[in-house]
């Protein structure tokens, strides 16, 4: 559970969205209900849908949060670094923040939907995927021109890489149980992502 003084002094709706993706990620969509999230935060039900309409705005908003802020991030990526090497580890260093921020919840909500019937959140995040995979595809493309990125990966495969390694920090975050950090250390993080794919 989410406890700290920064925590406290969140207004409601973010409190909610905070509480919602810990739900989500611990304990799956099955508890994530409005009787569950208000007796987190001491309130009544009826107070969450004073700031959302439903369920699933409340789901809808911790992903349109994930897609904006990473996408916006990888935007901003290629306009600054003074190589490609600097770009990616600033996108993946967002892309961590972000995470960190919504607990993991995105890259769950990826697994879930992706079997759902429900193509409403499906279909969002699939825009994401590939438009994210589209970005970090033609960062190591300029990579490999630029001859720091190895010439004998496909940029395409390296950019579900990168998508990978985070999705998997999730996997086994939840898997231990574990509390804090999902990517306790960032800096080793990327350098580990970097290391099959920068030339030496």
């Amino acid at each position: 559970m989410i406890n700290s003084d920064d925590f406290n002094k969140l207004p409601t709706k973010e409190k909610i969205l905070r509480v919602s993706a810990d739900i989500i990620v611990k304990e799956g969509l099955k508890k994530f209900t409005a009787k569950n999230i208000a007796d987190r935060l001491n309130i009544t039900d009826a107070a969450i849908f004073k700031h959302f309409g439903s369920m699933d705005d409340i789901i809808l908003e911790i992903i349109e949060r994930y897609v904006s802020e990473c996408s916006k991030s990888a935007e901003e990526a290629t306009k600054k670094g003074k190589d490609v090497k600097e770009k990616l580890e600033h996108v993946l260093r967002a892309h961590i923040r972000v995470l960190e921020e919504t607990r993991g919840a995105v890259p769950v909500l990826c697994f879930e939907f992706s079997r759902a019937d429900d193509k409403k959140f499906h279909d969002i995040l699939l825009k994401f995927l590939n438009n994210y995979k589209e970005r970090i595809s033609s960062l190591v493309k300029i990579g490999q021109d630029e001859g720091l990125i190895r010439s004998d990966i496909d940029p395409e495969d390296t950019a579900m890489h990168f998508i990978g390694s985070i999705q998997a920090k999730v996997f086994a975050y939840i898997m231990a149980g574990k509390e804090g950090s999902i990517i306790e250390d960032p800096d080793l993080f990327i350098s580990e992502v970097f290391y099959g794919i920068m030339k030496r």
